[in-house]
């Protein structure tokens, strides 16, 4: 089983948020090119994440899907316990992109999809989820410019958390989170982050990203 270091890490903050789905849905995606070939959504599985302050609240996850491009995962969404991800990705689906619906364009690019079910029993870690902070893993530049403009993606959406683009470095935050699937390991490791005035956004660095390389 192979592990997986650093990927396009989308972390959905509270239950059914669509904005989180429909910006992993739609980013990278034009009438010529296409972020990825296939998805995979993950049912009762458990995303393990962990930081070293108390201060900052992010549960664990139970669901999760996992975007690939010619066999390789280069998108990971990982999703709240209670959220109807059927739903939600049926929103996805059906939202406007350019002159027509997204799934339009899925069926153009021919993206294939599936379903699994883990059947894992739930594990839970001690964040408080009524103080869920909004968190958007960063592991390339070009992503880092517009989270840190409230983005929530590459292009220019309408998605993202825009209650304050006052940021602050914390240098020493660690982060990881850690994901079994039926067929890969994902060790999602940060090392820092940017954090806004409210506290309610957090852009942590992947520590094996590009952002990292000298």
């Amino acid at each position: 089983m192979k592990t997986f270091k650093t990927i396009d890490l989308w972390t959905e903050p509270y239950e059914n948020y669509y904005e989180c789905f429909n910006g992993a849905f739609v980013d990278g995606f034009s009438k010529t090119e296409k972020p990825f070939d296939e998805y995979k959504i993950i049912k009762n599985c458990n995303c393990i994440i962990s930081n070293t302050n108390e201060d900052i609240n992010i549960s664990n996850k139970h669901h999760a899907i996992v975007f690939y491009k010619n066999n390789l995962p280069v998108r990971l969404a990982v999703i709240n316990r209670n959220t109807d991800i059927d739903k939600c990705v049926n929103i996805a689906l059906n939202q406007h992109f350019e002159d027509t619906i997204l799934s339009n364009i899925y069926s153009y690019f021919n993206i294939k999809s599936s379903t699994i079910d883990m059947s894992e029993e739930p594990i839970y870690n001690s964040a408080d989820i009524t103080k869920e902070i909004d968190v958007g893993s960063c592991d390339r530049w070009s992503l880092l410019y517009n989270m840190l403009r409230g983005y929530y993606t590459d292009d220019f959406t309408p998605y993202g958390n825009f209650q304050s683009n006052n940021y602050e470095f914390i240098p020493n935050l660690h982060i990881k989170y850690e994901l079994v699937t039926d067929s890969e390991k994902f060790e999602i490791e940060h090392h820092c982050a940017f954090i806004n005035d409210l506290r309610t956004r957090l852009i942590p660095i992947q520590a094996f990203s590009p952002l990292t390389k000298k």
